[in-house]
């Protein structure tokens, strides 16, 4: 590796871990010092930022130290700490995003029950259990059952995939195929849902004489608060742009991975670093995506940066109170 490659990738990955590290404590802090914002949906989006601060603070760092020094020189306990962590946030985005997707379902297609299913000790009780999900999911390569070894190509240490087969396999199932099949179920039934819900509003608006009460519809024998819906509509935006983007910045890792361990495929030295670059950047898209999504939490990003903020309407910071969730 040149030296001028190297003070590239570098820098590429200071920019990341400082974006990524700065922008995910700026929505901890803009949460926990705005009580609109502190709701249960957002309680499950702060995990995913979680997620993106391990990475911000162990996986990233590391990989510099191993780009300057051309090899691994923090020995092998800090290579197997290391592979852990990196791991543990791959899961953990996995995991925190399909229990955000199962928290919007139950919010616009259960929303009815959903002030009983998810009070504040079932939400801790949820989170507590989705991070023992995630240790479950990491901790199989230390005890045996593969193992965490420096990657060359990618410049770290991680899962070394090929020794063993069986882990492979299961990881892709219980992180990729489980958590795909997941989120795709509840986005189908959120948007026949509200295509269901549209339909309603338009026949009752066409039918004057039936009797519905001010922003309510009857759907089926319920009731569907539009107030709440319209909210509900803007954070499931935001979770699904975080999906889209989360399969894009890690897509070509999770392929060139495959293509190693299965067909013994050996990618170049861009593609396979690029990769895991791109997998990295993931944890800064995310803060553009919260910003590009949410005009409480973009105005809140302006003020501590010190920029003029255009005025949010007084209403849309009403409406967002109904969210509680």
């Amino acid at each position: 590796m040149t030296l001028m490659i190297a003070a590239a990738e570098t820098a590429l990955l200071v920019i990341i871990c400082f974006g990524a590290l700065t922008g995910n404590v700026t929505l901890f802090v803009i949460i926990a010092k705005t009580p609109l914002l502190r709701t249960k949906g957002n309680l499950f989006i702060l995990n995913l930022a979680v997620a993106d601060l391990l990475i911000a603070v162990i996986s990233i760092p590391i990989t510099i130290v191993t780009i300057i020094s051309e090899d691994w020189v923090l020995g092998e306990k800090v290579c197997t700490a290391s592979g852990f962590f990196t791991l543990l946030t791959f899961v953990a985005s996995c995991v925190a995003l399909t229990m955000i997707s199962v928290n919007r379902y139950h919010a616009i297609c259960h929303w009815i029950k959903y002030e009983k299913k998810y009070t504040r000790g079932a939400c801790v009780v949820y989170v507590a259990g989705m991070w023992a999900i995630i240790i479950g999911l990491s901790v199989p390569p230390l005890f045996g059952w593969a193992k965490f070894a420096y990657d060359k190509g990618q410049s770290y240490c991680f899962v070394e995939w090929s020794s063993s087969k069986s882990y492979t396999i299961f990881m892709i199932m219980s992180c990729l195929f489980g958590p795909v099949t997941v989120m795709t179920f509840c986005y189908v039934r959120i948007y026949k849902f509200k295509k269901a819900s549209s339909s309603n509003v338009q026949s009752s608006t066409q039918h004057p004489t039936t009797k519905i009460a001010p922003h309510d519809v009857h759907r089926k024998g319920k009731v569907v608060r539009q107030s709440a819906v319209r909210s509900d509509r803007k954070l499931s935006c935001t979770i699904f742009t975080l999906v889209v983007v989360f399969v894009l910045c890690w897509s070509p890792f999770a392929c060139i991975m495959l293509l190693q361990v299965f067909f013994d495929v050996r990618a170049p030295r861009w593609a396979d670093f690029g990769s895991l670059v791109l997998g990295y950047a993931n944890s800064f898209c995310n803060v553009f995506v919260y910003n590009a999504t949410n005009k409480q939490i973009r105005s809140r990003y302006l003020r501590l940066l010190g920029c003029k903020q255009n005025r949010v309407h007084v209403g849309s910071q009403l409406r967002i109170k109904n969210r509680g969730r």
